[in-house]
């Protein structure tokens, strides 16, 4: 199949729904809210969201009811763009919707690890058993990150878990790390798959993003879990874009933070580390966030008929999500606009 015709109708879908986006004046008017029920009026009432939110009540409605409808919405809007794709394109584009499960399963590894039940975690986890073969209610029932892991026997992500449960290296952040990596093992065996063209765009968006995430990895493997720098390196993951095994391998046996920062600042991905070191940790995932939407957008402009058309709606409808949340949590926390727009993705 050529890409016109594979693309053509995906794409024009794309451009509809892209009009549903907020703008940056509703960014704005949002920061300017006092309460969640302001927030979820001002959606209601101004934009699109206005019947997707139809049947709420703005006087009860919580931070956890918002962010499910929204991202079930999201789900909605995923699976209309699986519709155009077949076969081989159809298994990769459901792989990639992997990644929101796996964002799931942390925060339930999360939660578990420190002793929450399952009812009482904020964020919802909509995205559980939609695009794997996982049971959420075996996962419910787990008390221990042991049992999360035996509770996913027969999925995608068992055997990437499985190793963990040896008595050693049982924790939150192998836990993390061993999935990314088995998201990006996935995502590498379906790419071979698909055109040659579509496979050298997605080797350079995912190695891209394999890379910022490596840095993340060492970075916070270093700082908060103290992990040798052979452990280190065994979990990051084995591709990239920019960096090579030798940069990986480099950045984990760094004898200190600040030797990483001076390696990494000497990197296309300096910005991570460039601002004083209070705000390293505070706005790290929200560099990574930007510099991967702004680059997005680019890789979209330039490449009309390709995969990345279908990636750049998805992730930016997750961005939305995730700044529509922030403002959320800056009301919550009574974050001044200024202040709040620092943790913004797709709004400055």
């Amino acid at each position: 199949m050529d890409k016109l015709t594979r693309y053509s109708a995906v794409n024009t879908k794309i451009r509809v729904m892209e009009k549903e986006f907020l703008r940056r004046e509703d960014y704005l008017n949002m920061l300017q809210k006092k309460s969640v029920a302001e927030v979820a009026r001002y959606l209601k009432e101004n934009i699109s969201y206005g019947k997707l939110l139809g049947g709420i009540h703005l006087d009860t409605v919580s931070r956890r009811d918002l962010e499910d409808i929204l991202k079930r919405n999201m789900i909605k809007n995923m699976d209309k763009l699986i519709h155009y794709f077949w076969d081989d394109y159809k298994d990769l584009v459901r792989s990639l919707y992997m990644k929101y499960e796996i964002e799931d399963l942390k925060v339930l590894a999360r939660s578990i690890f420190n002793g929450k039940e399952p009812e009482t975690i904020e964020k919802p986890l909509s995205f559980l058993g939609k695009y794997s073969r996982v049971n959420p209610k075996r996962l419910f029932k787990s008390k221990t990150i042991r049992d999360l892991i035996y509770s996913l026997e027969g999925s995608e992500f068992f055997e990437v878990l499985n190793p963990l449960v040896d008595g050693k290296r049982e924790n939150l952040f192998r836990f993390e790390m061993a999935l990314d990596m088995g998201y990006f093992n996935i995502i590498q065996s379906r790419r071979l798959k698909i055109s040659g063209e579509d496979r050298k765009m997605l080797k350079k968006w995912e190695g891209m993003v394999a890379d910022l995430y490596n840095i993340q990895w060492i970075y916070r493997g270093k700082k908060f879990y103290h992990l040798s720098p052979e452990e280190l390196l065994n979990y990051t993951i084995n591709f990239g874009d920019r960096l090579t095994f030798a940069d990986r391998q480099g950045m984990c046996y760094t004898k200190n933070l600040e030797e990483l920062y001076r390696m990494t600042i000497n990197t296309v991905y300096g910005f991570l580390f460039k601002k004083e070191e209070i705000s390293r940790d505070i706005y790290m995932e929200r560099r990574i966030n930007r510099f991967i939407y702004y680059k997005l957008m680019a890789m979209t402009h330039k490449f009309t008929m390709s995969i990345i058309q279908t990636i750049g709606y998805v992730w930016s409808l997750e961005f939305e999500i995730r700044d529509i949340i922030s403002i959320i949590e800056s009301i919550r926390y009574d974050l001044p606009p200024e202040e709040a727009r620092k943790f913004l993705v797709k709004a400055a």
